[in-house]
């Protein structure tokens, strides 16, 4: 029996409240039923004991994620460190090709992300790679390049379908064909048309062109603990937005 995915929600919808309410933002995670979840490796400062408001709300941590320009050995150090602390498995990067998107950038971060994989791996942490669209682009290229470049012992991908989408290719066949490097997942839905004629439009789950039951199904057949609801923006509260995406993964999935 393929193991049950854990499914988490990133923080991010829930904007300055990270900072100003974390405590209130924990309560609402909880009560929406969602088991762990993702932010930035900062977001903990504001609390004297996030191990206790973490488990006392029955959340994980599932992971941290930061964009890689903002990242040196010593800030690696100090995630690593918060992961080992809070039970949390995975470090999470992105923004390799830079604003300007080049192969250069691309061969340069794939660096950092081999040194940064194998520092973490000592603690028993996986670093991943988490795609937007820029990586997708021109047959893949970006994912390609730090594919290409990085030791699959040390570099794992976070795989963002929504952006997968927007980019130009379809999600689902993208899990299959990078499968042995996805361990962690990025479930995010919207309007694209595969062109980027439009500015990206994120929806709630169900809501959007994504295709999770074929997604879902090919994912609980891979090497991924976590599922993690992403909505960069909604015209909703985070609240409801995110309450309704779990809804829709019980109701639809049982998870």
């Amino acid at each position: 029996m393929m193991p049950m995915l854990k499914i988490g929600a990133q923080l991010i919808i829930w904007r300055q409240r990270r900072e100003s309410d974390l405590l209130g933002v924990l309560d609402e995670v909880s009560s929406l039923g969602y088991e762990g979840i993702e932010c930035g490796p900062d977001i903990f400062n504001t609390l004297s004991d996030a191990r206790k408001a973490l488990s006392s709300r029955g959340l994980s941590l599932a992971g941290l994620h930061t964009n890689i320009r903002f990242a040196d050995r010593g800030k690696v150090e100090e995630a690593i460190s918060t992961l080992e602390k809070l039970g949390g498995q995975y470090l999470i990067f992105s923004g390799a090709g830079g604003r300007e998107n080049t192969d250069e950038k691309y061969l340069k971060n794939s660096e950092k992300l081999e040194e940064y994989g194998k520092l973490a791996g000592k603690h028993d942490i996986t670093v991943c790679y988490h795609n937007h669209w820029q990586e997708i682009v021109n047959d893949v290229r970006g994912i390609r390049l730090i594919l290409e470049n990085t030791d699959p012992k040390y570099v794992s991908l976070c795989v963002d379908t929504y952006w997968v989408k927007y980019g130009g290719e379809d999600p689902l066949e993208f899990l299959k064909k990078y499968g042995d490097r996805i361990v962690y997942l990025h479930l995010k839905d919207g309007l694209a048309d595969g062109t980027r004629r439009n500015p990206p439009k994120f929806l709630e789950l169900g809501r959007g062109v994504i295709d999770f039951p074929a997604i879902l199904k090919v994912a609980q057949s891979l090497n991924i603990e976590w599922a993690v609801v992403e909505q960069d923006r909604t015209d909703l509260t985070a609240k409801e937005s995110m309450a309704i995406s779990r809804r829709y993964l019980k109701e639809n999935f049982g998870i």
